[in-house]
């Protein structure tokens, strides 16, 4: 027994040592499977973009492109024009001879969100975003204007001081040295210098404007399409462009996601485009026109059969990728719902990784896809998930994936020269530089990165092709899924019945030999249009649109005995919009008289009793039993069907 006390007594001695000696191998709270990226509206998109543009991030000035996400104290000299987007729908356009800096996105001064602006030369326009609770403010060498409501304001200063407000909607605040003044909508202000008074006020006609006038009312209207509802409402202006270049599917595993239009084969994910040496990691930029919300928020994932789609994700990072490199190659492959490397079975990667794998020395080409490698032997050693990070063996053996998740941070000189980079592959090296660039950001503006807790030590998911080591973490989703509203949900019901496997059939024709897709491609635009006004209930009147199809092989009739005299009322301006090859043919010569209206049909289809001699009685009985005709005519069951089907 005394033996047994002293051994206790050695053990809780040794165990602090023991916790000492194996802490170095717990992921630090800076480690990448931690990582969750950044608010959104910390960075802003562009949104247009015409002639020369430049833009200078630290020490690095390069061309400005759509792909490239701005941040605060990014500067912007323009020798064209364009318009950026922000996170609250705020977008600001911007002219020729024109150089701003971005000081704050939505900092919390003293409980206030800001956005500040420092216009150095040339002209702003800013449309404040319907949803914004954040003060606005421009500062110039001769005053601040400032706007904390809906508004749009035009804001010019010229070399020498002078200063021009022009107020579209709204009411602005302009204040300098000399004191403040309220421009309510329809006057100017000018101002030459900052001891000036402000008491040159003057109307305007809203009216008159030059080019760049007329061109920004344009540039800065907010559309609305069917992602609005679809993506999470802290992204959704960034997401427009997804309507004009996509479609939307339904997933059982992951709900709402989107697939790209108009991809080669051997597409994928961050394979377009460019890496940047930004202050926050690896920067991927493209000029693919849906490229800043599909590359920076959310996940991709690969499926048999339909190809590659996107999962939409509220966080910001610089490239939602998985980083890797051998001896003479780097490589990074698009992260999926968990947190791991997308699978894809295309060409040499068969079902494996898809990494993108370039020799060192291309790293830091322009078109980088160009130098990409397809060759097995190359990507046999990324997908066997053996690289500069090794699992080691024995008692110390690492239990962490053997590549990093967080963002690659990359010097400028290790950029030019890319032999050099190998060493912010080190663990332990890009985890110290990801601490860095965010305590420099919480300085400077109060910017943090997004961080969860991990799951207890253990819980690991075993399944073959699961895209985590057996021996890793487990499968978590990439972030925390937010409760969405109601309307992005109703519409999933239905959805999985009709167009994912339209869908399907267009991006993988090879795996169903059905030619209806031709027939409908050109349904999903009109139902962008009309989704505008009034999203969820035009879902519901367009969603059946492919079922009417169905009828032709399966009759109507089982569903005739279903009340429809009132469904047949409220439907009669459906028929109209349906493209006239949709409907059966043994209505068509019914309704050949008069096509746009329905109701022609089912006065010739019952005709008028001959007892009754004025020709008034009739056409109120036929008012009357208006609704009856429903039980015999197809036409009319299939009107009926198109409201009631869920």
């Amino acid at each position: 027994m005394s033996a047994t006390f002293t051994s206790s007594r050695l053990a809780l001695l040794l165990l602090p040592a023991a916790i000492l000696a194996a802490a170095p191998q717990t992921p630090a709270p800076a480690d990448d499977e931690t990582y969750q990226g950044e608010a959104p509206e910390r960075y802003a998109m562009v949104r247009a973009l015409e002639g020369d543009v430049r833009i200078r991030k630290g020490d690095l000035d390069e061309t400005l492109s759509r792909g490239t996400p701005i941040a605060e104290g990014d500067v912007v000299e323009s020798r064209g024009r364009g318009v950026l987007q922000l996170g609250d729908g705020t977008r600001v356009a911007f002219g020729g001879a024109t150089r701003f800096t971005i000081a704050t996105l939505f900092t919390d001064r003293k409980g206030e969100k800001q956005v500040l602006l420092r216009l150095d030369y040339g002209r702003l326009r800013v449309l404040l975003g319907g949803q914004s609770d954040t003060r606005f403010r421009v500062d110039t060498a001769s005053g601040s204007a400032s706007c904390f409501d809906k508004g749009a304001f035009t804001v010019e200063a010229e070399r020498d001081k002078l200063v021009r407000l022009k107020v579209h909607s709204g009411r602005v605040t302009f204040a300098n040295e000399r004191g403040e003044a309220q421009i309510p909508a329809g006057d100017r202000l000018t101002v030459y210098s900052p001891q000036d008074s402000l008491d040159r006020v003057r109307r305007f006609n809203t009216y008159d404007g030059d080019d760049f006038d007329r061109w920004s009312d344009r540039a800065v209207i907010v559309r609305r399409g069917e992602s609005w509802d679809r993506v999470p409402s802290e992204i959704r202006y960034y997401a427009d462009e997804l309507d004009n270049h996509g479609r939307w599917v339904h997933s059982e595993e992951f709900g709402e996601v989107w697939q790209p239009n108009g991809v080669a084969e051997d597409w994928r994910p961050y394979y377009q485009g460019r890496w940047a040496p930004y202050s926050g990691g690896m920067t991927w930029v493209s000029d693919e026109p849906w490229a800043y919300v599909a590359y920076h928020h959310g996940r991709w994932h690969w499926s048999l059969g339909v190809g590659w789609f996107w999962i939409p994700g509220v966080n910001y990072s610089p490239a939602w990728v998985a980083w890797n490199y051998t001896p003479g190659y780097y490589g990074w492959a698009p992260l999926g719902y968990y947190n791991t490397p997308a699978h894809w079975g295309y060409g040499a990667w068969g079902g494996g990784y898809a990494w993108n794998v370039v020799s060192v020395n291309y790293i830091n080409v322009v078109n980088v896809n160009t130098r990409i490698y397809s060759d097995a032997h190359v990507l046999r050693t990324f997908n066997g998930g053996t690289g500069g990070t090794t699992w080691t063996g024995g008692g110390g053996r690492d239990l962490r994936a053997p590549w990093l998740r967080a963002p690659l941070v990359v010097s400028q000189t290790e950029f030019r020269n890319p032999g050099q980079m190998q060493t912010a592959f080190r663990r332990d090296v890009n985890r110290d530089r990801v601490g860095a660039y965010e305590r420099q950001a919480q300085a400077a503006t109060g910017r943090t990165i997004i961080r969860r807790d991990l799951r207890p030590a253990g819980a690991a998911d075993g399944r073959p092709g699961s895209g985590a080591p057996a021996t890793g973490s487990s499968r978590i989703p990439f972030e925390v899924r937010r409760t969405a509203p109601a309307e992005r949900f109703t519409p999933r019901e239905r959805v999985p019945e009709n167009r994912p496997a339209d869908r399907g059939r267009e991006i993988a024709p090879e795996h169903r030999g059905d030619p209806v897709p031709r027939e409908r491609t050109p349904e999903p635009r009109p139902r962008t249009e009309e989704r505008r006004v009034d999203p969820a209930p035009r879902d519901r009147t367009l969603e059946p649109r492919p079922r009417v199809e169905e009828r032709r092989v399966d009759p109507a009739r089982e569903r005739r005995s279903e009340p429809q005299p009132e469904r047949r009322i409220e439907a009669t301006p459906v028929p109209r919009e349906r493209p006239a090859e949709s409907r059966p043919r043994f209505d068509r010569e019914e309704r050949r008289p008069d096509p746009p209206q329905p109701r022609p049909a089912e006065r010739e289809s019952r005709p008028a009793p001959k007892a009754e001699a004025p020709h008034e009685r009739p056409r109120e009985e036929r008012r009357e039993s208006a609704p009856e005709p429903s039980r015999p005519s197809g036409g009319e069951n299939r009107g009926g069907g198109r409201e009631i089907r869920r």
